[in-house]
């Protein structure tokens, strides 16, 4: 039996990918990450968006969202060190403390002024933005962070069985056993189909070598934050539970927690245009 591909069922036109400037940015540690971003609304007095993405999606995860933000704003967006756009080398590390450090180095790197700057951070990529803030690498104008959590959800014994079997093993049976995991965990339609493919084309190597990232608790980075963070979440998403977004919300000073119809709101058409107007009059809300 025949499967359409995410990108057939599910059609985008990937405007920001095709028009954003690409770019491999040496860090500071010789590994060099991929980068994508846009300067065509210099000038203007709307800020910079910087997108970090969760652990593992690819860019049809998004695509309809930055489109969309791409009317109004510059976006700037890196893929994060376990994703198999980076070729990463031997010895190179792979932690949240890290991919902190890549998000500071591509500020720089841009010549960004940082209170210009509004992250937006999902799932696992909010933590390496929390990270950011924490350490007090980087002030900006605010925050968005969608579906985060303080553990990461995923089951410990996958962490440990990472370094315990061979690799050859997990690519047979772990990836039957990752998407019998994710089946009662996402909502069905556009998540259940990115979350599939991401396991079916998963760099089994890579996630063993980045696969202590899965033990972080950002609790402490959390409680540190001190910036306005807007924080969207729905019961509709069984994986990033709104009771864990909840947990978040409640170790930050500054933030505000939304709830939004579904999974689907947030990433395709035609949820997704009016999930961008409220980013845009959550932006244009935040002191500048």
């Amino acid at each position: 039996m025949m499967f359409n591909s995410l990108e057939e069922e599910f059609p985008q036109e990937m405007i920001f990918i095709k028009e954003s400037t690409k770019e491999q940015i040496l860090m500071s540690d010789e590994q060099e990450i991929q980068c994508l971003y846009s300067t065509k609304h210099a000038g203007s007095n709307n800020p910079t968006i910087f997108f970090i993405q969760g652990a593992g999606p690819g860019i049809y995860s998004w695509t309809d969202f930055w489109d969309e933000l791409y009317k109004d704003f510059d976006l700037v967006i890196i893929d994060s060190r376990e994703k198999p756009t980076i070729d990463l080398q031997k010895k190179k590390q792979c932690t949240i403390h890290r991919i902190a450090l890549d998000i500071v180095e591509t500020i720089h790197h841009l010549k960004i002024k940082e209170e210009n700057i509004v992250f937006i951070g999902s799932s696992f990529g909010v933590y390496y933005v929390a990270h950011c803030l924490a350490q007090n690498w980087v002030k900006p104008r605010g925050c968005v962070f969608i579906g985060p959590f303080i553990r990461s959800s995923y089951p410990k014994i996958s962490t440990q069985l990472a370094f315990m079997l061979p690799t050859f093993f997990l690519e047979r049976v772990g990836k039957r056993i990752a998407k019998r995991y994710l089946r009662n965990r996402v909502a069905p339609g556009f998540q259940k189909k990115v979350y599939y493919e991401r396991v079916t084309n998963i760099d089994v190597g890579r996630w063993k070598r980045c696969s202590k990232m899965r033990r972080w608790n950002a609790s402490d980075d959390y409680q540190k934050i001190n910036c306005p963070v807007t924080i969207f979440t729905t019961s509709d998403d069984k994986y990033h539970r709104i009771e864990k977004t909840r947990e978040v919300s409640n170790l930050i000073e500054r933030s505000t927690l939304i709830e939004i119809p579904d999974y689907n709101f947030m990433h395709i058409k035609p949820g997704v245009v009016e999930y961008a107007k409220m980013i845009n009059k959550h932006i244009h809300t935040i002191d500048g």
